[in-house]
């Protein structure tokens, strides 16, 4: 896909190390050691903080509780500056640690660590005759899942995880998922490896939400921090948004509504019915939304709105038709398989970037054969010979583990294929569009699967083990992946050497999963599972895996095609798109706009998105580059000011034991 030039490119921030004519700038051994322990304290407060506050602090792709803590190290950069000017942290050491925390946020939330803890154990709690959960109890390896002793405590609360029979009960799961998690990390860190050239330096992808660090840790006379634009755009988030903190304090105080509510749902006007296509049609005004957005491309902007009313008129269309409605069969019903087309939208994204990205794989790969790694030793990568041989140990251990646990191989090769394909959609996504968060397919690879090949063919055994992998395919805010990716662009982009950002990933990645698991389990054995004092969407959350397995296995249903064929529609128009882009420079629709139009992402981002690319069409047409360039400091302050109010009540209802107002997503 090529990119269109619709938007100038915003300047890239250079690193100390590249100002000053050296190499790229290592990873400081101060860095390191406050990574750790910053990262340790994030992945504490993430836990509690979501799992007991309900406060969203890790699901966002800019992610909230990394960048307030950047906020928080710039300041302590300000004040060292006068009082200790060696102790200052420089603009490298800032983004070691910004990737580091947004690595270790990303493992902590949702889709990771707290959908594995409550999963592993959730069959042995609710299997009953009557709900016929009990009949794949045999088909559990015992490897996987804690002890039968270790579960009454788990959900009734009331209890310390840190005692000799809990950690007993616990500690072959919690070493098995572990390593798993490590090696899944690693094989997207070793995809990500093989294609950061392509997508950075060929391609020259945009990374929206790489610039925000960048500019804000920009140091001298052109930092944004100095401009007073940036904070004209800071004040409009920290005015709006703790008035509407204070409206959830006190209703009597009135706000300005921002994000989707009843006041701003445009579909009451569109369609008085509540099961029309538009019913659910809101406006919204997320500051950080539109910040972000400024540096999305012209053409991804317009595909992501566009595409999203395109779905709903597609969906009005087969009410017309009479696909939907009392006289309409239960397939038909589900015409004109929008989940369906977005699964197979992101898996030919995958599948495009593979397939552009064709002659520097075939480089990379017979350099690693070749022994040929004296470039990347001069600038401080990742040589190609590891890269790949991790990818190829990681990729056998995932396939190993997940054959033991009970799925075949061509069904296990199959469902790996389309998950990494969607989820390096995904990732291109992000890399183009940005956006505050992105969900993946309503449809996922599990689902999918599960119907296209059907539940006859796969049988009990292999249902349950897939069962027990859904906990990273079911909410993608999570998936680390695109942070991985990013990481390696703010390396390229500020001069950092990319071994050290490696390092400084890996290490992060290692340290959450051990924290994360602890902190989980301390929480759930202290409240129990089945409290109401335990955020409910992720402790409940095996409900929704496991009422599939029975639904999957009661249905005894064979392959079914339309599920195929729906997928393959969303695919082939992704193809069709990307071929158009290549042909005429013109074409102004982007498949990424398509593949999100039937997620969660625009129902919340379609009003903001088109709000900046109208600005930034005019702007571009009357004002040119030299007048968009002057709107970045604006852009970046209504970022920053809506992360740092919101961070600031977030610590307020935790200090003071209630729930806040939650600025994003809802």
């Amino acid at each position: 896909m090529m990119e269109h030039s619709h938007t100038p490119p915003v300047r890239s921030a250079d690193g100390p190390a590249a100002q000053r004519g050296e190499g790229p700038a290592p990873l400081s051994r101060r860095a390191l050691l406050l990574g750790l322990v910053l990262c340790a304290l994030s992945v504490l407060a993430a836990e509690y903080g979501e799992m007991l506050r309900g406060v969203e602090l890790v699901t966002t792709s800019l992610m909230l509780l990394a960048t307030f803590l950047l906020i928080l190290l710039l300041g302590l950069n300000a004040i060292l500056k006068r009082l200790a000017p060696r102790w200052r942290l420089s603009q490298a050491d800032l983004l070691y640690l910004f990737v580091m925390l947004s690595i270790s946020g990303s493992i902590s939330g949702v889709g990771m660590m707290q959908f594995i803890v409550p999963m592993l154990s959730h069959i042995f709690r609710y299997a009953t005759p009557e709900n016929g959960l009990d009949r794949f109890l045999p088909f559990v390896p015992t490897w996987m899942v804690p002890q039968l002793s270790v579960i009454e405590a788990f959900y009734g609360g009331q209890a310390s995880f840190f005692t000799s029979a809990h950690l007993r009960g616990w500690l072959t799961p919690m070493v098995t998922w572990s390593v798993f998690v490590f090696a899944f990390l690693g094989f997207m860190l070793c995809t990500n490896l093989l294609l950061r050239r392509q997508w950075i330096e060929r391609e020259r992808l945009t990374f929206p939400l790489v610039y925000f660090p960048l500019e804000l840790t920009r140091e001298g006379p052109g930092s944004l921090l100095r401009q007073r634009l940036l904070w004209v755009g800071f004040l409009i988030p920290v005015v709006l948004q703790s008035l509407a903190s204070l409206n959830h304090l006190y209703p009597s105080i009135p706000y300005l509504p921002l994000k989707p509510s009843s006041a701003l749902n445009l579909g009451r006007l569109l369609a008085g019915d509540p099961s029309s296509p538009f019913a659910n049609v809101t406006l919204a005004f997320y500051p950080l939304a539109l910040g972000i957005a400024y540096f999305v491309q012209l053409d991804v902007l317009f595909s992501c709105w566009f595409f999203y009313w395109f779905a709903r008129l597609e969906e009005m269309a087969c009410v017309l038709l009479g696909f939907r409605g009392g006289g309409a069969s239960a397939r038909l019903a589900e015409m004109p398989y929008l989940n369906q087309q977005s699964l197979g939208a992101f898996v030919a994204l995958g599948a495009v970037a593979l397939w552009l990205a064709r002659p520097h794989l075939r480089q990379v790969f017979g350099g690693a054969l070749r022994g040929d790694e004296a470039g990347d030793r001069r600038e401080g990568d990742v040589s190609s010979r590891i890269a790949v041989l991790g990818l190829a140990g990681c990729g056998i251990f995932l396939l190993a583990f997940c054959r033991l646990s009970g799925i075949p191989l061509p069904l296990l090769g199959l469902f790996f294929l389309i998950y990494f394909l969607t989820v390096l959609g995904l990732t291109r996504i992000r890399a183009e569009a940005g956006l505050p968060w992105a969900f993946g397919p309503n449809h996922p690879p599990h689902i999918f699967l599960a119907w296209a090949v059907g539940p006859a063919n796969i049988g009990p055994r292999a249902l349950t083990a897939l069962t027990y992998f859904q906990w990273f395919d079911w909410d993608y805010r999570g998936v680390t992946m695109p942070f991985q990716m990013e990481g390696l662009k703010l390396a390229s982009a500020a001069g950092l050497r990319g071994r050290d950002m490696v390092k400084a990933i890996l290490v992060a990645s290692g340290l959450a999963i051990v924290v994360a698991y602890l902190a989980l389990l301390a929480i759930y054995y202290h409240h129990g599972a089945e409290s109401a004092t335990v955020e409910s969407y992720r402790a409940q959350w095996a409900e929704m895996p496991f009422g599939l397995l029975r639904t999957w296995a009661d249905s005894q249903a064979g392959a079914d095609w339309a599920e195929t064929a729906g997928g393959a529609a969303g695919a082939a128009v992704v193809f069709l798109l990307a071929w158009l882009r290549t042909r005429w420079l013109w074409w102004p629709f982007h498949p990424v706009g398509y593949a999100l139009s039937a997620t969660f992402t625009p129902e919340w981002l379609w009003c903001p998105l088109f709000v900046v690319w109208l600005v930034k069409l005019l702007l571009l047409r009357y004002g040119g580059i030299r007048l968009y360039r002057r709107g970045i400091p604006f852009a970046v302050g209504l970022i920053l000011g809506d992360y740092t109010v919101t961070a600031l009540w977030a610590v307020a209802g935790l200090a003071l034991g209630r729930t806040m107002y939650t600025t994003f997503p809802l």
